[in-house]
């Protein structure tokens, strides 16, 4: 990991709360990512996968991102998401996250079109800079393959870095292979690699990964940060691996957004916006109970 750029920790991925009309309630969001932060997260990270950034216009987040910035939220330990397949929206919004001092920007690869080679994609990149007017803010490359349909080899980020330099400083792996996180690690050591696996944390960060940027931080923030700094007990890491599954395996983000609406006892949390659907109740109440924190919640 690149020992002068600062980028290492827990990065809260949050999710957005919405309001009836389907659209970001950005009081609630503020509170969210303050909560995350108070807990340790080093970062929040809005608008990505967790946040349904896929489903939110470009003006719908750039808007929000102002709003949290005048709320009072530090955007220098924000990392929002931009996930556009046109070249315009993402680079609109990488205009504005720079002009609001974010940390970084977690850049995602076109996912409509296939790329016609890994140049291709290097080309999408640059024409988000070039667009944007070259600001001078990083990035984080998106390895998610699984939505994008695009994987960031070590050879297909080495292109990318030809292209941007020292602009891109990190990548997020959401690949859930510790093979590939590894590899990554392995061949960038100046760059910050983190995954978004609970599961992985551990071993990535032994290796040289800067940490995590992922969704059960909602749910379980200082748990996360434990797991990061190595302090988790191997029955805390056992544990963490199952609450993934059992997220994963009823519902996954509906079934965090479910978790938190519960907690908060506000459906504002728990709404999703559509192609999503929210749990049911009684969905919602299996998934608590499956986490063990029926407990908590009766005590709240």
């Amino acid at each position: 990991m690149r020992h002068n750029n600062g980028l290492t920790g827990v990065v809260g991925a949050a999710i957005t709360p919405v309001t009836p009309d389907f659209t970001p309630d950005v009081d609630r969001l503020f509170a969210h990512c303050t909560h995350m932060l108070d807990q340790g997260c080093a970062y929040t990270s809005v608008f990505g996968t967790t946040g349904e950034g896929a489903s939110f216009s470009a003006r719908q987040k750039i808007d929000a991102l102002r709003q949290l910035a005048a709320l009072g939220l530090d955007m220098s330990h924000q990392i929002p998401g931009i996930m556009e397949s046109s070249i315009d929206a993402a680079a609109e919004q990488y205009r504005a996250a720079a002009d609001l001092g974010v940390r970084a920007a977690l850049i995602i690869p076109p996912f409509y079109y296939t790329p016609s080679d890994a140049d291709a994609v290097a080309d999408f990149y640059a024409a988000i800079v070039a667009r944007a007017g070259s600001p001078d803010l990083d990035i984080v490359l998106y390895n998610f393959p699984a939505f994008s349909g695009v994987t960031f080899t070590p050879d297909l980020v080495r292109r990318v870095v030809a292209r941007l330099g020292t602009r891109v400083i990190g990548i997020k792996d959401s690949t859930g292979d510790l093979d590939a996180g590894l590899a990554l690690i392995a061949a960038f050591p100046d760059l910050a690699i983190f995954t978004g696996d609970d599961r992985l944390v551990t071993r990535m960060v032994a290796a040289g990964g800067a940490g995590m940027i992922g969704g059960m931080v909602n749910l379980f923030p200082a748990e996360c940060v434990a797991l990061f700094n190595g302090q988790a007990s191997q029955d805390a890491q056992d544990l963490a691996k199952s609450r993934i599954v059992t997220v994963n395996d009823t519902g996954g983000l509906p079934a965090i957004k479910a978790v938190l609406g519960l907690r908060h006892d506000d459906p504002a949390y728990s709404r999703c916006c559509p192609p999503l659907r929210g749990l049911t109740p009684e969905a919602s109440a299996s998934v608590l109970r499956k986490l063990g924190l029926e407990k908590e919640l009766a005590a709240s």
